[in-house]
């Protein structure tokens, strides 16, 4: 195992480390937002990744991918100060456009990182993304429950400490970084005399060989997690501390718990798509995160958000792992900014879907019953990621299809 990779496994933990999140829709509401406003406000964030699109390439475009991810993490910290600060709705909003434009810089490039990291020194970059995706989720466990506990004694300490891991992650990921060519780790050069780059070609699934397949894996990452993050942020908070009046450390342990199955979900993604095939373990994320919602359905109660807080955290945990390995693989001889840039706009795909649903939250939880809420996602969801499911490319490897219409060499130089 390299130093290197163990600092950006470091960057990772310190990364992940939100202290703040599991309180975050507590915290908007003790300050008197109506559930509309606290669930657009939460909104903001997803909608600020779904279009940080062009703010974020020419930035990434210019950057190493390690000082792209170490300015996304600086920017994180900034964004979340902010939202510790007094202002009301105008500040929070700014503070989550900031905290939004740093996650967004940082998600994916920092995937591209690791694997130029693991193709320097010889390491298995799907094994790592999996180990140190699966590491993020104990992170978010431990910082979590002592976010919730904090919150008691300081209203505003969950979101100095995640700031403070966050300046961390930046320092780490310089570290981890260091030492590799700049070549690979930023945008690689074109040969002379080649055409320029097409558009599509920094990541865009639209067009080339292999655009097909990317879709495939957008469109099921985009379904999954922003129908779970949106049960997580929106839904979940507001069953247990509006509907059930949970104490605020029960509260935490539950929403603890799905980044803890979560964590062994991530831990062994690699592990079960070795064994059933990447479909397989799609259809066991989608078949577990389905069962949590009827869980919360048939009991909705502490008992039953807990384990349906379980079942959506072991649905989940694998698919950042699993996808991000599917989307290395059908672009493993282009530049590695290429693969970062199909990871942001796999990001940027989720959060649009997840800030549409967490929108429709906050019209609807104090208008429509709860459980006819919740029957009416089951109704839109299990058939919706039983579709995407089917469109998956087949076989054992992730990115297996073949190519669509590959142009000619000549109209492909890079």
């Amino acid at each position: 195992m390299s130093s290197a990779v163990r600092r950006f496994t470091a960057y990772r933990i310190l990364s992940r480390s939100y202290f703040h999140l599991t309180i975050l829709f507590v915290f908007f509401y003790d300050r008197g937002l109506s559930l509309p406003g606290v669930e657009a406000v939460l909104a903001v964030y997803g909608a600020t990744l779904a279009l940080a699109g062009p703010v974020v390439r020419p930035i990434a475009a210019r950057l190493s991918l390690t000082a792209a991810v170490s300015l996304g993490e600086v920017l994180k910290a900034v964004g979340l100060l902010l939202l510790a600060a007094p202002g009301g709705i105008p500040v929070a909003v700014v503070a989550q456009v900031v905290a939004a434009l740093g996650f967004s810089l940082a998600s994916g490039t920092d995937s591209a990182l690791l694997a130029e990291i693991c193709r320097r020194d010889g390491e298995d970059a799907r094994a790592w993304e999996s180990r140190s995706g699966s590491l993020t989720f104990i992170a978010a466990l431990v910082a979590g429950v002592a976010g919730a506990v904090l919150y008691q004694v300081s209203h505003n300490g969950p979101f100095v400490l995640s700031a403070l891991m966050s300046a961390l992650a930046a320092a780490m990921a310089v570290s981890a970084g260091r030492g590799l060519d700049r070549g690979t780790a930023s945008a690689a050069p074109r040969p002379t005399g080649a055409a320029p780059a097409a558009p599509a070609a920094a990541g865009r699934a639209g067009t080339g060989p292999h655009a097909g397949a990317l879709r495939r894996w957008a469109a099921f990452y985009t379904i999954v997690r922003g129908f779970v993050l949106a049960l997580f942020i929106g839904f979940l908070p507001y069953l247990l501390y509006v509907r059930l009046h949970a104490a605020l450390p029960v509260f935490g342990l539950i929403l603890g718990s799905y980044t803890l199955s979560g964590y062994f979900s991530a831990r062994y993604a690699k592990l079960l798509t070795e064994r059933i095939g990447a479909r397989g373990t799609a259809l066991a994320a989608i078949v577990l995160t389905g069962a949590g919602l009827l869980i919360l359905l048939w009991q909705e109660n502490v008992a039953g958000a807990a384990v349906a807080t379980v079942a959506l955290g072991l649905g989940v945990g694998g698919v950042r792992p699993m996808v991000v390995g599917a989307v290395n693989d059908i672009l493993a001889d282009r530049p590695a900014t290429e693969r970062a840039a199909a990871l942001r706009a796999n990001e940027a795909r989720f959060a649009a879907f997840n800030t549409v649903l967490i929108l429709l939250a906050g019209l609807a939880l104090d208008r429509i019953p709860f459980s006819h809420l919740l029957a009416g996602l089951a109704l839109g969801y299990l058939p919706v990621a039983g579709l995407v499911l089917a469109a998956l490319p087949r076989g054992n490897d992730a990115a297996a299809e073949p190519a669509e219409a590959a142009p000619a060499p000549a109209a492909t130089a890079r």
